[in-house]
């Protein structure tokens, strides 16, 4: 008998914290118009329409998509959910280095809360060059691009 409650409660505790955090970040997908060339991973994106959105998914992890509205282009990604400050929008947040920007958040403008990227290896080297041609480490440009909700 205790063996059996002891296995209910490992259980619940398991599954509880999954469930609150699969209902958080990206919950719509949203699209946006981008104007310039960026890089998602390791995968290099040419300017133009996309859309982002969560693909289903029973891990701790939020499994986003973006994808090209003309189709050619896609691309799967693991991200943390994060909060927002101010007002909710729907936007895309890039992280510029030069001439090189980076996808690093996404909002999809429903609530506060949103989806970050880990910063790809691609990214650390950027900015690693960055720092080394500047001789500083200060924080990298962050460029936002608005997007619309898609429900």
């Amino acid at each position: 008998m205790k063996k059996q409650i002891l296995s209910i409660v490992a259980t619940l505790t398991l599954i509880i914290p999954m469930a609150v955090i699969g209902f958080a970040g990206l919950r719509f997908r949203v699209s946006a118009d981008v104007p310039f060339n960026f890089v998602v991973g390791n995968k290099e994106f040419k300017a133009g329409k996309y859309s982002v959105g969560r693909l289903p998914s029973g891990s701790a992890f939020d499994t986003l998509i973006i994808r090209s509205v003309d189709g050619n282009e896609a691309a799967n990604f693991n991200t943390n959910n994060i909060y927002g400050k101010g007002e909710p929008q729907a936007k895309l947040v890039f992280h510029r280095y030069g001439n090189q920007y980076f996808l690093a958040q996404v909002f999809d403008g429903d609530s506060e809360q949103g989806s970050a990227l880990l910063k790809s290896k691609a990214e650390r080297e950027a900015a690693k060059k960055r720092d080394i041609i500047t001789q500083n480490a200060a924080e990298q440009e962050v460029v936002t691009v608005a997007a619309q909700i898609q429900r």
